[in-house]
């Protein structure tokens, strides 16, 4: 069914966001927003009988309705300190608390309401509790202390993170085996005499370099620079370990990874734990292998140039990686972005989810957007005409724009008091390549696979159905919210997916299937080495938070788990990786396993379900519709897994999708 350009009829839908506000309306909606909220908060504290009906719903309706504005100010970077701080102080607040637990300790109250409510009721309690407010005054003074200066450290951590500008300077010969591309507008210094580029600690400048450059030096000279940044934050996160673990205890926890869990799937630190320790058992035999097979690569070549074989170390590993897919599998990146054209690729994708999830999409002509560039797009039920939501999609790059690609819920969808419904909006912004003189924007399949992730993250957002805007969509526990999006990822690696949207630009010819075979080949090279390093960064996270008397070396402890279980060898180096491992830093420790916790999630749905009930199937993907997307986040994420496989989620799935079976 292809996307329409026709609104169906005139049935109820909801309102269109207006975008074109300046920054002082948005920000006086966000702040009179934050004024009703607040006295909603100030009515409910003076309830003498608190109930559900007289202090959590009001709470809930107030919560409901100061998301909207909010949302488009929070995407438009426009009000967004002002809203934090009052949630802040609303998280605070003592007084009501005091009737958000009168109302969670009455039984009876709580017996005779339905599974969201009692949610909504558990989850305001549970987040009251968090911070500190059943504590007495003097140990509640001490926890406001110690996170303000955890606050702290992390600003300045993630500053050093972001903002360090190191810089190393080498030959055009120093640099054999990067492209021309490469070198086009890079500075150049004269060093006694010699031209040297400068190559910085930049992604764009770093990856490529430790991914092509052919010489070892090279390589080991571009390594170093980029594990030796921001040595301030060692002690940085040394300290933040230290007060992550005060603040825990003080609240009644072992360890932060406690307190961090208790509010996601794994729940516990050693659920956490038994996953990466089951992974890397049988992981280790592959990664070994693999390890191998570079090594031989290393060999060959110092033979080849009549040189020792002094070893294979950190540096050697992406670039022999990417010499081995390139040898065993041909995929050329040139080649294969002829066939996928960024139009065709999207309406191909769109024809998809709308069949599989039971939609129908309408395109909106002249609508009212941010930027000329973006497109706007109505969703219906495919066999009734009921709104379901709007989307947005903002793909290609420029100046000021975000720069990497994301999905923003800029309004979530609730049940207002009258019963009618108010309808999800979602974003969607990347930075895909524009068209150019002589060809349409052209996407590398791993385009193609980002593209079909981030529209996940749209479709989870669209197709909820809470009465609650704070269990809406993607506002599921935080280990669980990349699974659906990784699950749809596997389109993009599926011929008969591919066929329907992979053509070339000029002939009109889908793509070949021996390219494709060649494509599915080449995604599992390495892919031993490359998760058993996610595992020994899952390891480094858990070690360091949830220890239960802080007492861990925090450079020492991620090089010794990175030799133990990611198998690398740093050599006689000194280097740090610790202090920029950003993730550290803020917003994920004691959460970096959700990674792999969400990919095998993803595998076991996508393999149980969808590959072998056919990945056109109507039925399996309704059930996937309402099972996983439609709950959101008003029941616990394994529960809807459960619903969705018939049993609980294994890692079977996961290690076949990556060529290991057990």
């Amino acid at each position: 069914m292809p996307i329409s350009a026709q609104t169906p009829n005139a049935a109820p839908k909801g309102a269109v966001v207006n975008f074109d506000l300046s920054p002082s309306e948005l920000l006086s909606r966000v702040e009179a927003a934050i004024d009703q909220q607040r006295a909603v908060m100030d009515a409910v504290a003076l309830v003498e009988n608190p109930t559900f009906a007289s202090v959590i719903a009001p709470l809930g309706r107030a919560e409901n309705e100061a998301k909207s504005d909010y949302g488009v100010a929070s995407f438009l970077a426009v009000a967004a300190v002002g809203r934090d701080d009052f949630d802040v102080e609303a998280g605070m607040r003592e007084d009501v608390y005091k009737v958000v637990r009168a109302v969670f300790t009455n039984e009876e109250e709580m017996a005779g309401l339905d599974d969201e409510d009692r949610r909504l009721v558990e989850k305001m309690e549970l987040g009251y509790r968090r911070a500190g407010l059943l504590l007495p005054p003097e140990q509640r003074e001490k926890l406001k202390a110690v996170k303000g200066r955890i606050s702290d450290l992390e600003i300045a951590f993630n500053r050093c993170t972001n903002e360090e500008n190191g810089e190393a300077l080498f030959t055009r010969e120093e640099l054999d085996g990067l492209s021309d591309d490469y070198f086009n507008g890079r500075a150049t210094r004269d060093v006694d005499g010699v031209a040297k580029y400068v190559v910085t600690t930049k992604y764009p400048d770093y990856f490529p370099l430790i991914g092509y450059a052919a010489r070892e030096s090279t390589r080991k000279a571009g390594y170093d620079m980029f594990n030796t940044r921001c040595p301030d934050n060692i002690p940085r996160l040394r300290e933040l370990v230290q007060l992550r673990l005060e603040e825990a205890q003080l609240l009644g926890y072992a360890s932060h990874a406690e307190y961090v869990m208790e509010v996601l799937m794994a729940k516990t630190p050693q659920a956490a734990l038994d996953m990466e320790n089951d992974l890397r058992a049988k992981l280790a035999p592959l990664g070994e292998r693999e390890l191998a097979e570079l090594q031989a690569l290393k060999r060959a070549d110092a033979e080849a140039a009549g040189e020792p074989y002094a070893g294979f170390f950190a540096w050697d590993r992406p670039y022999y990686m990417r010499v081995a897919k390139e040898q065993k599998h041909s995929v050329k990146g040139e080649e294969v972005r002829q066939y996928f054209p960024l139009a065709a690729a999207t309406r191909g994708m769109l024809d998809i989810y709308q069949e599989m999830l039971g939609l129908r999409i309408v395109q909106v002509d002249s609508p009212p957007v941010w930027h000329a560039d973006v497109d706007m797009y109505e969703v219906w039920e495919a066999d009734a005409d009921v709104f379901v939501g709007h989307f947005y999609l903002d793909l290609h790059p420029r100046d000021g724009k975000y720069n990497h690609a994301a999905v923003w819920p800029i309004r979530a969808g609730y049940e207002r008091p009258d019963g009618t419904r108010e309808f999800p909006v979602a974003a969607m912004a990347a930075n895909f390549p524009r068209p150019t003189a002589s060809a349409p924007a052209l996407l590398t399949h791993d385009d193609v696979v980002t593209l079909m992730h981030e529209l996940g993250h749209v479709f989870h957002n669209l197709c909820a159905h809470t009465k609650r805007s704070r269990f809406h969509g993607t506002r599921v526990e935080r280990d669980f919210v990349e699974a659906p999006s990784q699950m749809l990822e596997n389109w993009a690696w599926e011929p008969a997916a591919l066929r329907r949207f992979a053509v070339h630009h000029e002939t009109g010819e889908p793509i070949p299937d021996d390219m494709v075979a060649r494509l599915v080949a080449a995604k599992n090279e390495g892919a031993g080495l490359l998760n058993l390093r996610q595992v020994s960064l899952g390891l480094y996270d858990l070690a360091i938070h949830a220890t239960t008397t802080g007492d861990v070396d925090v450079r020492r402890e991620l090089e010794e788990i990175s030799v133990q279980v990611a198998m690398i060898d740093y050599g006689d180096t000194e280097t740090f990786g610790a202090a920029a491992f950003g993730h550290m830093g803020g917003g994920y420790s004691a959460r970096y396993y959700g990674y792999l916790w969400s990919q095998v999630f993803s595998a076991d749905m996508f393999a149980t379900r969808f590959r072998a009930e056919g990945i056109s199937s109507p039925k399996v993907g309704r059930d996937y519709r309402r099972e996983i997307l439609r709950p959101g986040g008003s029941r616990d994420a394994m529960d809807s897994l459960v619903r969705f496989l018939g049993r609980k989620p294994t890692s079977a799935a996961f290690l076949e999708l990556i060529g290991l079976e057990e």
